[in-house]
């Protein structure tokens, strides 16, 4: 009697959401690490405006793409619905934030004091993706299928 009854169940989805989100954690910490210390820049603090922008002009571009990458979320959302409107969520996603990613490392560019600042910048985005991508196949495979059958 191996089978669940029906009051059981299976919980192994939540160890491969751990396993996939502690395996990201850990890898694009540890790759953001090594590249900080290969090009010399400085860690920039989570939630504090001074270190993560050059200039006000920055900043205030950065807040416009994340208002309208809002807006543009609930729109896709609204419009593809909550099942088909998930893939376009994160296809939209990767799109909108490697362009915010490629604006941010041209005013680093322009305006940073740290000339590698831009490199970094650069690199750790694609390379962040290629993480997830690879976590993603590894740990939810099943997620995957899902919605590469979607895009068919």
């Amino acid at each position: 009697m191996n089978e669940m009854q029906y009051y059981e169940t299976d919980y192994s989805w939540m160890w491969e959401i751990a396993g996939f989100i502690g395996a990201v954690a850990l890898a694009i910490g540890g790759f953001g690490w090594l590249l900080r210390k290969i090009l010399g820049v400085e860690r920039k603090k989570w939630f504090s405006p001074s270190s993560n922008f050059v200039n006000e002009s920055h900043e205030k571009i950065n807040n416009y793409f994340r208002w309208g990458n809002l807006a543009i979320y609930i729109m896709t959302l609204i419009i593809f619905g909550f099942q088909k409107g998930a893939l376009y969520f994160i296809v939209l996603s990767i799109l909108i934030g490697g362009v915010q990613e490629l604006f941010n490392a041209y005013m680093e560019k322009r305006y940073a004091k740290n000339p590698n600042d831009y490199k970094y910048t650069l690199l750790h985005y694609p390379a962040s993706m290629v993480i997830v991508t690879t976590c993603a196949l590894a740990f939810l495979p099943e997620i995957v299928d899902a919605f590469l059958k979607e895009l068919s």
